[in-house]
């Protein structure tokens, strides 16, 4: 016996050493470690085992779709796809936002309510409409609400002002 441990054979290796004799002259010396012979000319070798998670060659995976038909989540020929992604956000509708502007305008800068309020009530009143129609697809009630609000106010606040100028005028208040 010798000093070194001994190490388990390999599927293939005939020589626990590691020594082989030489070929006989003419032939090619045979890889270590591959254990099989190549198959004869004209034999087919056996597909390899299937490795961790994959399906043995020629048999469908499982839910794959006969020939001819959708797979799963596709429309068939002719159909909506369904089933994809998120829905697309909604947009704000811009009449709305616009209307909000006008309206806070109307109100913070003086002699512009009487012009600029009731383009904002216009515009929210339009906006709400169309954000209903939209069913859901656009947003913007708040702000519409707002445009419509700070409009109305903007507009008789003026109205009241130029109202409370003339009558002061007219009596010499």
């Amino acid at each position: 016996m010798s000093d070194q441990p001994q190490y388990p054979s390999y599927p293939g290796s005939d020589d626990p050493e590691g020594q082989q004799p030489p070929p006989p002259p003419g032939q090619q010396p045979t890889p270590p470690g591959y254990g099989q012979a190549p198959p004869a000319y004209g034999q087919q070798q056996p597909p390899p085992p299937p490795g961790y998670g994959q399906q043995p060659y020629g048999q469908p995976a499982y839910g794959q779709p006969a020939y001819g038909q959708p797979a799963y989540g596709q429309p068939a020929y002719g159909q909506q796809p369904y089933g994809y992604g998120y829905a697309p956000a909604p947009r704000t509708n811009q009449k709305a936002l616009w209307g909000m502007i006008l309206g806070i305008v109307s109100i913070v800068f003086c002699y512009l309510g009487l012009i600029i309020g009731p383009a904002g009530i216009i515009l929210s009143v339009l906006g709400r409409k169309d954000i209903k129609r939209s069913n859901g697809a656009e947003t913007g009630e708040g702000m519409a609400t707002a445009g419509l609000i700070t409009g109305v106010v903007g507009t008789l606040v003026q109205a009241s002002i130029i109202t409370l100028l003339v009558l002061s005028e007219v009596y010499n208040w």
